[in-house]
């Protein structure tokens, strides 16, 4: 089952939940389970192998103006060695 299959299946068991005044039916109780683990199974894997983010954003955009500023700063000082030649 592909993941985004089964967030779409986990929507869809969300809007029959709320219809039916808040509860699932047994099928539905362990077809919510089993989404759920696989859901929760796939995240863990993106933890594991370091593929999610887990800064905080300000900190990435000041490391990011930082990498900038340094680059910018060699670009000046090759251009201004350039000028002697």
């Amino acid at each position: 089952m592909k993941p985004a299959e089964i967030i779409y299946q986990l929507r869809e068991l969300n809007v029959a939940w709320r219809k039916q005044n808040f509860q699932y039916t047994k099928e539905q109780q362990a077809l919510y389970d089993r989404l759920a683990q696989l859901r929760r199974e796939r995240v863990s894997y993106f933890y594991a192998n370091n593929l999610v983010f887990k800064g905080s954003r300000a900190a990435f955009d000041k490391e990011l103006a930082e990498e900038a500023a340094e680059a910018a700063k060699v670009a000046a000082e090759v251009a201004a060695s350039e000028e002697y030649y």
